[in-house]
């Protein structure tokens, strides 16, 4: 099996441009994913400000949908920019978590960015240690910090 890149991978998977019928899905997912974060980085669950934040990534766009073996796992937001790519986010569903999917995903990002020298740029929940060492482990290092997240390149 291929990547997005065309090379041989271990979790290959499949990038599906997110629809207006996906939406309710990629909530769930998005709750799924970052409910446990959220109660860790704001002490307590907020639906309000869960719909929010949701939206904001729902109007940015630029979505697709990861599929694997043709089952929906996750998410990936990229935007392309002049100088470089950036995961506005990433998401993988807990039962499929730690199997290479999002590292997959990242490597291919960063294959893509390497031919237009392009860095990738992404950030990281303070609070979300798993994928801070998932960063670290690809080669991304820390540029910055906010109360909330870090801010990490891949050049």
């Amino acid at each position: 099996m291929f990547n997005e890149a065309g090379g041989k991978n271990p979790m290959a998977y499949t990038l599906v441009p997110a629809l207006d019928d996906d939406k309710a899905w990629l909530e769930r997912l998005w709750r799924a994913v970052y409910q446990e974060l959220f109660v860790a980085t704001f002490g307590g669950w907020d639906e309000v400000r869960h719909t929010r934040q949701f939206s904001e990534c729902w109007q940015r766009g630029h979505i697709a949908i990861i599929e694997v073996a043709g089952e929906r796992v996750g998410m990936i937001q990229r935007f392309e920019q002049p100088q470089n790519i950036e995961v506005g986010e990433m998401q993988v569903l807990p039962s499929y978590q730690n199997l290479g999917i999002g590292s997959s995903v990242l490597r291919d990002t960063i294959a893509r960015a390497q031919p237009q020298q392009k860095k990738v740029t992404l950030s990281v929940a303070l609070k979300n240690e798993r994928a801070y060492r998932l960063y670290q482990r690809l080669g991304f290092h820390e540029v910055g910090r906010s109360e909330t997240h870090t801010f990490m390149a891949y050049d």
